[in-house]
């Protein structure tokens, strides 16, 4: 993901979250095959919330799919321009690239097709927000047993 200009702890050029790695999780330190690496949450209401991925960069469901499909082939708009050159994967130290997703369809290079147009974009999410059951973690849970004990 890019970097997130608006959390303070980002302003230190030289602060990297690794993910699975660190800072903030140590049982997996010096595991370098995780670092970058993060946790996927349950796509169960994904339609609700309110930021996405762990950084919290994206505000929308479109903009997260339209980063996974144009990633690689335009990194210009998702990642900056220092000295003229894109500068992609600006969240993660060189070092860890190689644990970064390279398979289809993220093989593809600046000035391919995207893997996926508009259209597509638009149904992936139409798709995501049929997994919306209505949960809410605040709301009170029914209590099961109750009911069927008062409705006897």
């Amino acid at each position: 993901m890019p970097r997130t200009r608006t959390l303070a702890v980002n302003h230190d050029p030289h602060f990297y979250d690794l993910g699975a790695c660190g800072p903030e999780r140590t049982d997996l330190k010096g595991q370098d095959e995780y670092c970058g690496i993060s946790r996927t949450p349950t796509l169960r209401n994904v339609a609700l919330r309110k930021t996405f991925v762990h950084n919290g960069i994206y505000h929308s469901l479109d903009d997260v799919e339209r980063f996974y499909a144009q990633r690689d082939t335009n990194p210009e708009k998702f990642y900056p321009e220092v000295k003229g050159k894109v500068r992609k994967f600006d969240d993660l130290p060189k070092k860890y690239w190689t644990n970064l997703n390279t398979d289809p369809p993220f093989d593809r290079k600046p000035g391919d097709k995207p893997a996926l147009d508009d259209s597509e974009i638009k149904d992936v999410v139409t798709f995501l927000k049929t997994l919306t059951d209505g949960y809410q973690a605040d709301a009170p849970q029914q209590n099961a047993h109750a009911h069927i004990v008062s409705s006897r």
